[in-house]
């Protein structure tokens, strides 16, 4: 018997049943017929995709497993200093694969965080994991070719230089040549470390487009697995959003564009899919494990760039956008729906299949800039694109997960005294308040928590259809209209931030609808089907919700 834990990342309830009701997605209308669905609840009041994850895999909130943001305050150090969430031991409560190692079940993952500790190694009851997020070595870029010219990725170097047809590449002793029709082409630098690069022609100019660049982690005990694992295609963590947004791909459709950066926008999760389709299919055709986690990254990555546009209850939807914006969503979870169906397929009678998310997602219409109006008033100090700490009171943390921390004196660097402590977070506060929405005067903050009143450390959540930044803007404005257009940081209870949830097994009764729940679910339901225990406290949540059994998930 094995558990397949399917997981799409951004992957919202109210888009995939839009899509199963389009007939889009065959393999998630067929789990549907099959078990189980629901949306999920995620965490609050941050949902980026690390607590998110967290809660998803621990069947934990934040209070329990400590993940707060892709960065987090550190809590000894500086007023700025940060981490990331993603750092191995950060997450407090043991992820359900931990269950089951202590179990003596055996694990399989593919892209899963917090499999490998601190020395690159992974737990006993690990079969088989790949992880290419460990380590960036480089960020996506668009080089226009006039001449010759280098890529420094890492301690490689990539030169390139124009010809009459293309490009020719060289690195490391090899060469390659590449054309703008041809598409993309994998450059394989060194073990577990390449990038995808692609010629191009934008705006009349000849360009050179190139993924990021990942050092990609591979370990286990099953070692015929983990050594297909290792010859993996190159590894893309994301795609070229930055590029797409900041219109380095060509001008956007919204910017009057023919829909050709949008293609290559694309293009480039066409990359990313192919390493993360790869691993699965070989997982999927070697393993022997009792839980195989699968994480898959493109759903979010296009709604981040697109959703907004087709999203009817956001302030940035477009009507003449939104028909092509929902075609390139439609395209990657197709994509994602087809490796779905390709577990259902491989999956056994007495398996279970769980399709779950970390979040959902919404449209985002205005970026608003917290420190802005802490600078106005006068109580942040910034020199270019970074904070003076001598010089502020009171910031938004530059993790931007909504910490608030005051500058104190009992932190590294700060000045405030403790009795002023108070009086500094009552005005960051009413400054935080008073952003507005152009226009409307919408409040752009709905609330304002102070975790820890005596540590100067408070939380600030942002409206829907508001995404936060912790830069500092040239012309001092606070709010300012987004360029990427999906957001899922404030968890405000907006049902489009609720997960796509959906599961097929033993003692799972077909075609139910459970409604809403809490997305501590799936792990709860993911040990029931091993034949584990749950998570502290379990026995006061009840029973599994569409369980033909009702058995009680603590017993």
């Amino acid at each position: 018997m094995t558990v397949y834990w399917v997981v799409w990342d951004a992957a919202a309830h109210w888009i995939v049943d839009r899509l199963v009701a389009e007939e889009r997605l065959p393999g998630v209308a067929r789990l549907r017929d099959a078990g189980i669905r629901a949306a999920a609840r995620p965490p609050a009041p941050n949902c980026q995709t690390p607590p998110a994850l967290a809660t998803l895999f621990t069947g934990e909130w934040p209070g329990t497993h400590h993940v707060t943001g892709f960065m987090m305050p550190t809590p000894a150090g500086a007023a700025d200093a940060a981490m990331s969430g993603f750092t191995p031991g950060v997450c407090a409560a043991p992820p359900v694969w931990e269950h089951a190692a202590a179990a003596g079940l055996r694990t399989v993952s593919v892209h899963a965080p917090w499999v490998f500790d601190r020395d690159h190694r992974v737990l006993g009851g690990v079969d088989a994991a790949i992880d290419g997020y460990g380590r960036q070595l480089a960020m996506s870029g668009a080089r226009r070719v006039s001449g010759a010219g280098t890529l420094e990725i890492g301690s490689f170097t990539v030169g390139f230089t124009p010809d009459d047809d293309g490009i020719q590449i060289g690195c490391c002793g090899a060469r390659m040549h590449i054309e703008p029709a041809q598409g993309w082409r994998e450059l394989r630098l060194g073990r577990g470390i390449g990038l995808w690069l692609r010629a191009a022609l934008i705006r009349g100019q000849l360009v050179l487009l190139h993924t990021g660049a990942w050092h990609v982690r591979v370990g286990g005990h099953d070692t015929a697995l983990v050594d297909e694992l290792d010859r993996m295609p190159v590894f893309v963590g994301q795609g070229l959003g930055s590029l797409y947004r900041a219109g380095r791909l060509g001008p956007r459709l919204i910017d009057g564009g023919n829909g050709s950066a949008e293609e290559l926008f694309l293009s480039s999760l066409d990359c990313v899919h192919v390493g993360f389709r790869a691993a699965t299919e070989s997982v999927l055709a070697r393993q022997r494990a009792d839980l195989v986690v699968i994480y898959l990254p493109i759903t979010d990555d296009v709604s981040h760039e697109l959703i907004g546009w087709c999203d009817k209850e956001s302030a940035c939807y477009r009507a003449d956008l939104a028909d092509a914006a929902w075609r390139g969503v439609t395209r990657c979870y197709e994509a994602a729906d087809a490796l779905l169906a390709r577990v259902l397929d491989q999956a056994e009678p007495e398996d279970t299949v769980v399709l779950s998310a970390d979040h959902g997602i919404a449209g985002a219409a205005w970026q608003v800039l917290p420190n802005a109006a802490l600078a106005s008033a006068g109580l942040v100090s910034c020199t270019g694109q970074r904070i003076d700490l001598a010089g502020s009171a009171v910031m938004y943390h530059p993790a931007n997960n909504g910490a608030v921390t005051v500058n104190h004196t009992g932190r590294p660097g700060g000045w405030v005294p403790p009795e002023r402590i108070s009086e500094v977070m009552r005005q960051a506060e009413e400054a935080l308040r008073a952003i507005v929405e152009p226009g409307t005067g919408r409040p752009a903050v709905v609330d304002f928590r102070r975790e820890d009143a005596a540590a100067g450390l408070a939380t600030v959540v942002f409206a829907a259809d508001f995404q936060p930044s912790a830069a500092f803007p040239a012309d001092g404005r606070a709010v300012s209209p987004a360029r990427r257009t999906g957001v899922h940081v404030s968890n405000t209870g907006d049902p489009r931030l609720h997960a796509v949830l959906v599961a097929a097994g033993p003692g799972l009764e077909p075609c139910v609808d459970v409604g809403t729940v809490d997305n501590t679910l799936p792990a709860r339901l993911v040990l029931r089907q091993l034949g584990l225990s749950s998570p502290s406290a379990d026995s006061e949540r009840g029973a599994l919700p569409g369980s033909a059994a009702a058995t009680r998930l603590g017993e």
